[in-house]
């Protein structure tokens, strides 16, 4: 939370001094975690403003890039800069794990994958906190950020989306997948907000499905005070328009959303988000 208020308190100051780069460096640029391009010697020596206040380290002079730097006309590299080469992928860093498994995290930088691979690259991977629900296991990644085999993962989320699985199986249903993209995120994001208004309209009055991206066909299942996966979907198949979605052959992926408030009275709050 420091960290997150002091960056916006700096970067507010930033707005009207905006330095005129010479261009003298031309470095190619480098991938950064969510593959955009940064060239961190050109942005310093062009910005003496930035590294003022945030030094020389890549990622910090990056973070100030996609937070300000980008809305103030700055530049991430010079233009003509040579051999830029292709982005990278963000490896196993799974921005909607982290999310969920961290609310606190969640809480300070929100759901920007750029913001979340930041805190882990600078934070969290000294904290102990785990980029993905495999390194949590100690199980192999798919090199996607998910695990290999989601039926070992005992994450709350995954434990949801394998009960679900099984309950289809009973009917001849094809298994949903976990989208890790759209629909985990939107359904994290769901948890927090039913724990404030309960209903399939979000605080600021609009559907739950504004949550998501590209909706198409889609379905939300949420519950409260359920304390385990066992029990909330128990629960929701036992409930005619939750099962309806449940088992709804239409339906092809699944996003879990999961929050836990021990100051409030349900403590428990759960989110499924299904799209064909």
């Amino acid at each position: 939370m420091k960290i997150r208020r002091s960056l916006m308190i700096l970067m507010a100051s930033f707005f009207l001094a905006i330095a005129v780069p010479g261009y003298a460096l031309k470095a190619a640029p480098v991938p950064m975690a969510d593959g955009g391009l940064f060239d961190a010697q050109f942005y310093a020596q062009a910005y003496p403003d930035v590294v003022a206040v945030f030094g020389t380290d890549a990622n910090w002079l990056y973070l100030h890039y996609v937070l300000a730097g980008k809305a103030e006309g700055r530049l991430p590299y010079a233009p003509g800069s040579a051999a830029v080469p292709a982005p990278a992928s963000s490896g196993d860093f799974d921005a909607a794990y982290y999310a969920a498994r961290y609310p606190d995290v969640a809480a300070a930088f929100g759901y920007d994958p750029v913001l979340l691979k930041m805190h882990y690259d600078l934070c969290g991977k000294a904290e102990g906190r785990f980029p993905n629900a495999a390194a949590e296991m100690g199980i192999a990644s798919n090199g996607a950020g998910v695990p290999a085999a989601v039926t070992v993962n005992n994450t709350v989320e995954m434990q949801v989306l394998n009960l679900v699985n099984a309950e289809r199986a009973k009917y001849g249903l094809a298994p949903l997948t976990w989208d890790a993209v759209n629909l985990a995120p939107g359904a994290a994001i769901r948890a927090q907000e039913i724990a404030v208004y309960f209903s399939h309209t979000r605080p600021d009055g609009t559907s739950c499905f504004t949550a998501i991206a590209n909706p198409g066909m889609v379905g939300e299942n949420i519950a409260a005070g359920q304390r385990s996966p066992e029990e909330v979907v128990n629960d929701w198949m036992n409930s005619p328009g939750h099962r309806a979605n449940i088992l709804n052959a239409r339906f092809t992926r699944l996003g879990v959303g999961y929050f836990y408030n021990s100051q409030d009275l349900y403590r428990y709050y759960w989110v499924q988000m299904f799209s064909s």
